[in-house]
């Protein structure tokens, strides 16, 4: 059996009816207490505990209805499955020293789905996303719908706090500090036909209930790690086959087999973005926002006046918003999502010491910056003072089953891979000159940025190509190849067995020093399970 327990002003025996008809259970002792005011929420709610002759108890507003049929045998399962004692449509799993469990300054915090009914009006608050048949733990649960196993819990509702109000979060916290489970579920949905409200005697429970738990305030559920973590990159751009967007797709690959749930939020989508989402990976880009588009540097909107940049948090509405962490790159799309997010802990992957674009970013928010070689990190500290603590060298992700050793013929010709612009036209003058002293072609695959290599005399041995996926192949028929600084060509080639030129430049392009590197004994760092393993322990770290 179950036992539905309320307070009202007057009898009501419709809501009565509707409760047992709900529930799909025809054994349901319903509990209906006429109160107007004479006895506070909590005696109320303890009288029904103790009249109530089944272990299950839910305790509700008369205001609410359901929007899921027979929902008490989702409560029963729920209890039966698990050693949760307290459980509700919404809470937190941060309880912060205001007493105020919406406040909590990280929107991730907050769990469950409530729909709404008012003044003819319908909505819904959305506080995570759909948990399915699981439960959040949480610290407190909102009192609009409390079920509760008798069994497990223990304490009662304290009756010190009068009237209407804080019963529900100290009946809660008590039994959360004493080893209670309290949690949510989203797959009972309920409307709630009011909205709350504060009043003076709200704001007087509310004080009493800091002042009696000061001590254990704030008071926050520890970080799951086994738990699936929600992790959103971000880059510039997820359209072609460069060493930022392949970092991002890399890492996105690898961390969705390593149990995360990844989105990845670009400026712009291409063939990349179509070969991530064939694998599982969301992928949201600004371009395609409804009424946005890219304008002088800013996000907004064209209307009848002309184009109007969008206010920080318009992006919202084109993107999920209880991620656990953000990991991005490059600094213009960081600094929009600081907007976007201000509450959420963060990550940033630099990669590159001489692209003012790979300027790290400045924010309390941002717990940990990764450098892709030992140069960046030696940059971020003597340039921008970063403390050496905060930044970890993890190299560039590549993949060791794409990229391996295989017996090919080789051409005759020098790779080079990489987007044709300023920072290499020095690299590639100097590999024209050197590939025509030693016989052999030079081969350019990369896009050519705003048409650079017009700026570029080509000589007849050399040769251009677009971006292309399958570099693999490339790489394996080629004499050797060339990088700039230690990029994501030179691992490749490594991976391949081959022999690499790297050539280290200044932010004007100038050559500073070449050397011929061989495969090293450690290339499994490389590797891109090792690497994503390393990342998503550093998530973990800064979410725990």
């Amino acid at each position: 059996m179950i036992t539905v327990g309320y307070s009202t002003r007057e009898h009501n025996p419709q809501f009565i009816e509707y409760l047992k008809k709900s529930s799909g259970f025809k054994k349901i002792e319903v509990i209906e207490k006429i109160n107007n005011g004479e006895k506070s929420l909590s005696e109320v709610y303890n009288e029904i505990l103790a009249e109530s002759t089944t272990d299950i108890v839910v305790l509700c507003h008369d205001d609410i209805y359901f929007d899921t049929s027979s929902w008490f045998h989702k409560i029963r399962t729920h209890f039966e499955k698990s050693d949760f004692g307290i459980l509700g449509v919404a809470g937190t799993t941060n309880m912060s020293e205001t007493g105020r469990w919406w406040e909590t300054n990280r929107r991730k915090d907050m769990i469950g789905i409530v729909n709404h009914e008012s003044e003819g009006k319908k909505w819904t608050s959305k506080y995570s996303d759909d948990l399915g048949k699981s439960i959040r733990q949480t610290v407190i649960v909102d009192g609009l719908f409390i079920a509760v196993s008798k069994s497990r819990i223990k304490h009662n509702f304290d009756e010190e706090f009068k009237g209407f109000h804080f019963y529900d979060i100290a009946f809660c916290f008590k039994n959360h500090l004493d080893g209670v489970k309290v949690g949510v579920i989203t797959n009972i949905r309920i409307t709630h036909k009011s909205i709350g409200q504060t009043n003076e005697q709200w704001e007087e429970n509310r004080e009493f209930f800091v002042q009696k738990y000061k001590d254990n305030l704030p008071n926050k559920i520890p970080f799951d790690p086994n738990r699936r973590l929600k992790v959103l990159l971000s880059c510039i751009s997820f359209r072609n086959f460069t060493g930022s967007e392949l970092y991002v797709f890399e890492l996105a690959k690898s961390l969705i087999k390593l149990n995360c749930s990844v989105t990845v939020l670009s400026q712009i989508g291409g063939p990349v973005t179509d070969m991530a989402k064939k694998l599982g990976i969301k992928c949201v880009s600004f371009e395609n926002a409804p009424g946005f588009k890219l304008g002088d540097g800013q996000w907004g909107m064209n209307t009848p006046e002309g184009f109007k940049p969008s206010v920080p948090n318009s992006l919202y509405r084109i993107s999920e918003v209880d991620y656990d962490i953000i990991h991005f790159q490059h600094k213009p799309v960081a600094e929009r999502i600081l907007n976007m997010y201000p509450e959420l802990d963060k990550i940033c992957s630099i990669h590159s010491e001489v692209i003012s674009l790979e300027d790290p970013v400045m924010d309390p928010t941002i717990k940990k910056y990764i450098a892709i070689r030992p140069e960046i990190k030696e940059h971020m500290v003597n340039k921008f003072e970063i403390p050496e603590e905060m930044i970890d060298i993890i190299y560039n992700p590549v993949d060791n089953e794409k990229f391996k050793s295989k017996n090919t013929s080789e051409e005759n010709y020098v790779l080079f891979v990489g987007t044709i612009d300023y920072l290499r036209k020095e690299t590639i003058l100097e590999l024209i000159e050197y590939t025509r002293e030693i016989g052999k072609e030079l081969w350019l695959v990369g896009e050519n940025n705003g048409n650079y290599l017009e700026n570029i005399l080509l000589e007849d041995h050399v040769k251009h190509f677009p971006s292309t996926w399958k570099v693999e192949d490339l790489i394996l028929k080629s004499y050797e190849t060339a990088g700039i600084q230690l990029g994501r060509t030179t691992i490749e080639s490594w991976m391949c067995g081959k022999s690499s030129w790297i050539y280290k430049v200044d932010s004007n392009g100038f050559i500073i020093s070449k050397e011929k590197h061989d495969p090293p004994s450690d290339i499994e760092k490389y590797h891109t399970m090792n690497v994503a393993q390393q990342i998503k322990n550093e998530y973990l770290k800064i979410l725990s």
